[in-house]
């Protein structure tokens, strides 16, 4: 079996932190993700934290540079940007859904330092991952493979999707803040088999509970030094691994922030008449024993299936390698 060995903030950094050095948590969501799929009839949106609160809480956290990459979407980059022109120390991000029509399925590709002409590039092409990765590689657009277990194939195509994957990143996400303990080690095991490739790490906050839980530490004085040391392979990655009550408390904290938004800050839903906000704030609190009982139920599910899939994923990496 794969010997399972990783970096925690439990560990001292290493030696690149004796050097000018400069964190960033990679994977940070804020409300210009968009609506969630649940409840669509309230309209909740995914995540409620804003670009500027994300921006000031991470630095207060020891984030050293920010990014934000919402779904399909940079407008919260710009959204800051725009209020905060000068900022030397923040990154335009995106997590891009690509899809793969020939697994039936769809990865998420985090990709980083680009501008509106890129943004609406990639847009077009990310019905089609091999023409987006092409384009990515051509314009030497930093990309990332998240949570590389999500959405992962039929079992009959796991092994090509494996290899395919492996061939099309050079960067992959080894330590995600939401995803468990086990399938982080696996990834971040396999992909330290391979010396060209590297390993970043990210909260996936959907909160701003989590915010910086998880870090990419690389070489560099200045926001330029850090992706070319991210490009070239320079980084450690630091964090918790994810457990089911971190995906329960990221539910719950979107259910209460519905409410916070349309009673007192009015920002999200700030369109919305008063009528609406209050025939929508009655109808979500009556949905909260539901909604309380499935998130419990689906975090603590989520978890037990991917301890149960886990030597599944372990014999087939086990079998690329050897092969």
């Amino acid at each position: 079996m794969i010997e399972r060995t990783f970096f925690t903030m439990k560990n001292p950094e290493p030696s690149i932190s004796a050097m000018h050095a400069l964190k960033a948590d990679l994977h940070v969501h804020s409300y210009f993700s968009g609506k969630t799929d649940h409840v669509k009839p309230l309209e909740p949106m995914d995540c409620y934290s804003s670009p500027e609160r994300i921006y000031h809480l991470a630095k207060a956290r020891g984030m050293d540079i920010v990014t934000i990459t919402d779904h399909d979407s940079i407008d919260g980059c710009l959204h800051f940007l725009n209020r905060y022109p000068d900022t030397e120390d923040f990154i335009i991000g995106e997590e891009v859904t690509a899809q793969l029509p020939e697994f039936d399925t769809q990865v998420h590709v985090a990709v980083y330092d680009i501008n509106e002409a890129h943004h609406r590039e990639i847009a077009r092409l990310r019905e089609n991952f091999d023409n987006l990765i092409h384009y990515l590689r051509s314009n030497k657009i930093i990309h990332v493979l998240n949570h590389f277990f999500h959405g992962f194939p039929k079992r009959q195509h796991a092994h090509k999707f494996v290899g395919k994957m492996l061939h099309s990143f050079d960067i992959f996400e080894g330590l995600n803040g939401a995803i468990g303990s086990r399938q982080n080690h696996l990834i971040s095991q396999v992909v330290q088999m391979f010396p060209q490739k590297t390993l970043v790490a990210g909260s996936d906050s959907h909160t701003l509970l989590r915010l910086g839980s998880c870090y990419t530490l690389c070489e560099g004085r200045t926001k330029q030094e850090f992706l070319e040391s991210l490009r070239a392979g320079r980084v450690k990655i630091f964090g918790k691994n994810g457990r089911f009550s971190h995906i329960f408390n990221d539910a719950m904290g979107v259910y209460l922030a519905y409410f916070r938004d349309i009673a007192f800050r009015n920002e999200v839903h700030r369109d919305w008449s008063s009528l609406k906000k209050i025939r929508n704030g009655l109808g979500w609190a009556s949905y909260l024993p539901v909604f309380f009982t499935l998130s419990l139920f689906y975090s603590i599910v989520h978890y037990k299936l991917e301890d149960h899939k886990h030597p599944f994923y372990e014999c087939l990496f086990q079998g690329i390698l050897e092969s």
